[in-house]
């Protein structure tokens, strides 16, 4: 999977494929900025299962889009504007499946510096099972611009 930004000014441009995500944090509230490109991420969007029933459904890891699938592999891609000073977070499912949005969020507002959030993103998602490969990239977004 792939998440990837680029920050221009007060506008950050997120491309991604499959289900690694990226948010912005802004005066405490995290924002996912992605949507998973899963099987049980596609019957949510349609209404056939609540939040609860897709992150628990057998087909959560079933992707519909990821780089070198058959075929084509088109990303999508998001444009968020930023109206004050908050984090980008980029990170793979290995976090977010392993951390609610409270938790994630909480670090990215409780931890000083990028590298100091990362740490305990990474560590936490371990300590709560570590049932994947954990990355967190966590960048300041810095008012003006």
């Amino acid at each position: 999977t792939l998440v990837l930004a680029l920050v221009r000014g007060r506008h950050v441009f997120l491309a991604h494929l499959g289900d690694s995500r990226g948010y912005i944090s802004e005066r405490g509230r995290l924002k996912r900025l992605t949507q998973d490109h899963s099987v049980a991420a596609a019957l949510l969007a349609l209404g056939k299962l609540t939040p609860g029933e897709a992150a628990k459904h057998p087909l959560r890891n079933k992707l519909s889009r990821y780089i070198g699938q058959d075929g084509k592999a088109v990303a999508d891609v998001h444009v968020a504007q930023l109206k004050g000073e908050g984090r980008l977070l980029l990170c793979s499912d290995g976090l977010t499946g392993m951390l609610s949005d409270e938790r994630i969020a909480a670090a990215l507002v409780d931890e000083r510096s990028p590298e100091a959030a990362c740490r305990r993103l990474v560590r936490e998602a371990n300590e709560a099972g570590g049932t994947d490969n954990v990355t967190a990239l966590v960048v300041d977004l810095a008012r003006g611009g």
